[in-house]
């Protein structure tokens, strides 16, 4: 069983269910699956301040290019219903306060 717990934001993309990660490109011809996996990504993240606190704080592990990349994880039904049930709930904290 797999657990998901989200804390949505206002401050999400444009996109449906979002996630973030850090990519850090590193200059290879032609790289191996495993080799950008391990090496050029971190994450996921499940808001772009998680991601951006990361980078910053870990700065001297990234290279300079490195930067925080927005995902969508619509194509996840498991991530989409986790994400409504976050945003409904995120909703009715906000009326309960009204």
């Amino acid at each position: 069983m797999l657990k998901i717990e989200i804390d949505v934001s206002e401050e999400n993309e444009g996109t449906d269910s979002p996630w973030w990660l850090i990519v850090d490109p590193k200059q290879m011809m032609r790289p191996e699956a495993h080799t950008v996996a391990m090496s050029m990504i971190t994450g996921p993240f499940f808001s772009r301040e998680e991601a951006e606190d990361h980078l910053r704080s870990r700065r001297h592990a990234f290279s300079r290019r490195a930067v925080v990349w927005c995902h969508s994880g619509y194509w996840s039904r498991q991530y989409k219903e986790k994400y409504r049930e976050a945003e409904m709930a995120l909703a009715a904290t906000r009326a309960a306060r009204q």
